[in-house]
């Protein structure tokens, strides 16, 4: 069961709203797979594309639709640790590896990243242009977690471990949102531009705002204790040059201020209980 002890967190599932352990996506049978798919030893001939910019995160059009918005692409294509691809499989946040123990250490070393190459299959493609992008996420990582499983021989279980997490709660004034009429599909993006972030969120639950990728970015697991239930539409600007975390870290520059002023909202450094991924076995790819 981890460090808690289980009275202690059952009595801390009851309590927090949002608990971060829907956030690992765990199998359901039957498990989905990919037409075709190829994982190897990744021999740089340039740098990684990221979705970022950075060095070795995942590269997934599919994942990286904005909220409510259909697949624009049936292929996967990452390359980067073994640790990334297990948090994409069990939709953690980019950078979640304190989530992921245990394993030989060539799974998170830099020097050992991995290219895969994946095909949605042409039927199961279009079935999924009937699902919501949630349930569309959740095929696509099932799938991952079915090449892990079948390719590297991954193994794991789950525990419960308290960390260092965010609560969102309503900030002193009250949230000021706009109840969505409901008319619209939910949809959340966010443009870039001169050092400048801006968000356009419709029909976008509390919900649905913790698990978003500018939230699941800032270094905790986020947990939605507002209270509010149904969608709403608001907009939000924060300034990538301002570093204003709420510890005076550089976690989301500008973020945390911009959520109370302008949405009356307001994010709590904390400690809850999260699950963790406990590797138990994996093999390494190879070229073959």
């Amino acid at each position: 069961m981890g460090e808690l002890l289980r009275s202690h967190l059952l009595m801390a599932l009851g309590l927090w709203c949002g608990s971060a352990v829907a956030q690992i996506l765990h199998p359901q049978q039957p498990m989905p797979s990919f037409e075709v798919a190829t994982i190897k030893p990744w021999k740089p001939s340039q740098p990684a594309p990221t979705a970022d910019g950075g060095p070795g995160a995942v590269k997934k059009i599919v994942k990286m639709a904005p909220v409510g918005s259909p697949p624009l692409s049936q292929r996967v294509h990452f390359i980067g640790q073994i640790q990334l691809l297990i948090e994409s499989a069990y939709n953690l946040p980019v950078s979640s590896g304190n989530r992921i123990l245990g394993g030989p250490e060539w799974v998170r070393s830099e020097g050992d990243r991995y290219e895969l190459m994946a095909k949605i299959d042409d039927a199961k493609f279009a079935e999924m242009q009937r699902l919501t992008v949630s349930q569309q996420q959740g095929q696509v990582a099932r799938m991952e977690q079915t090449l892990l499983a079948e390719r590297l021989g991954l193994k794991v279980h789950f525990e419960m471990r308290e960390m260092p997490v965010y609560t969102l709660v309503i900030a002193k004034g009250g949230a000021k949102l706009t109840a969505s009429s409901g008319s619209d599909p939910s949809r959340l993006t966010v443009a870039r531009s001169e050092g400048e972030n801006d968000l356009a969120a419709k029909s976008v639950t509390m919900d649905e705002l913790v698990r978003s990728p500018f939230l699941r970015g800032i270094g905790r697991p986020v947990f939605n204790q507002t209270g509010i239930v149904g969608p709403c539409d608001f907009s939000l600007k924060w300034s990538a040059d301002e570093v204003a975390s709420s510890e005076g870290s550089s976690a989301v520059p500008g973020l945390f201020p911009a959520l109370e002023e302008q949405l009356g909202l307001k994010l709590v450094a904390s400690r809850g209980p999260v699950e963790v991924i406990v590797i138990d076995h994996i093999d390494r790819p190879s070229d073959n």
